[in-house]
């Protein structure tokens, strides 16, 4: 389960033949080491997390200098407020010397987020008028986004997941979850929004630790319908039993791999990678080995 601020990596060979090595930042992008993001191989980066308010604006949870929560306004009333500093950072993820191609947004129950949503869903809907149509537009074009994380761990609406879903479908966004528990509201979200609009719920990245430490991906993976990613934990001092090496994750991913030909593979990384010293390149490597050596593809790499 999510329970703070953190860098999420993701490495994942999905059924169409291509890889999605990937990182899940939190603490934030302003403050977590770009170089090592842009460069160890991850091509797709997770930002947790961005918070709905009752009044449908939007605020990303960042760390402030000192280590304190910083609830930073990013959109307000359907126009982007977060500032350039920030929409350059998040947007120079796809520039330059990079591997990373897709950059999505998480939003997770830690607070009335889900909530907030089932509620404006209900009072206003979803049109193109709507406020929470027209912040989460702006946020996209903002921050050049290409899809948003669900990681919901309490609200479990179907109706209105559904209803989100086929909204941000709309502004063009992908669709990716992030579940630790309750499978069968997440199979029957998969198959709703799937049936809905094809294709557009297209990852599940699925936690393996923590409160998901006794996932299985092969049951996952039937039950859904769908190739799972499924996520270690990487080295940390809050939980330290929950962590993996990047030797142990990558032992890991080449069993799920043999055993249930798994998308791929990542890591849930609260800002432990650089706390604890470890390194992106090694935890980038555990992935990629496992993955391009199955077969010999390479990532998709964006310049």
């Amino acid at each position: 389960m999510f329970k703070k601020m953190g860098v999420y990596a993701l490495a994942c060979a999905l059924l169409f033949a291509f890889f999605i090595p990937g990182i899940f930042l939190f603490k934030d992008v302003m403050q977590s080491n770009t170089t090592g993001l842009k460069t160890s191989g991850f091509n797709t980066l997770l930002i947790f997390r961005i918070g709905v308010l009752a009044n449908g604006n939007l605020v990303y949870y960042s760390t402030g200098s000192a280590g304190e929560a910083v609830d930073a306004p990013v959109a307000t009333n359907g126009s982007y407020v977060g500032g350039t500093a920030l929409a350059n950072k998040i947007k120079s993820f796809k520039i330059g010397a990079t591997s990373i191609s897709r950059v999505e947004i998480s939003l997770v129950s830690h607070d009335t987020t889900f909530q907030n949503i089932r509620e404006l869903i209900n009072e206003n809907g979803t049109g193109s008028d709507t406020v929470l149509y027209k912040n989460f537009g702006a946020l996209k074009t903002a921050w050049n986004l290409d899809a948003f994380n669900n990681d919901d761990e309490s609200v479990y609406d179907v109706p209105s997941t559904l209803s989100f879903a086929k909204m941000l479908g709309m502004i063009e966004y992908s669709y990716s979850i992030t579940p630790y528990t309750n499978l069968n509201f997440w199979a029957n979200v998969q198959d709703q929004i799937n049936t809905a609009v094809p294709g557009l719920l297209d990852r599940a990245y699925l936690q393996t630790y923590d409160g998901g430490a006794g996932n299985n991906p092969g049951t996952w993976q039937n039950t859904l319908g769908m190739k799972v990613i499924p996520i270690v934990w990487v080295t940390n001092d809050s939980k330290p039993s929950q962590g993996s090496t990047a030797a142990q994750a990558q032992e890991k991913f080449a069993n799920w791999y043999s055993q249930y030909a798994v998308a791929g593979g990542g890591y849930w990384n609260d800002y432990d990678i650089e706390k604890m010293g470890s390194s992106y390149t090694s935890y980038g490597s555990g992935l990629t080995s496992v993955f391009q050596e199955k077969t010999g593809e390479s990532p998709p790499v964006s310049m």
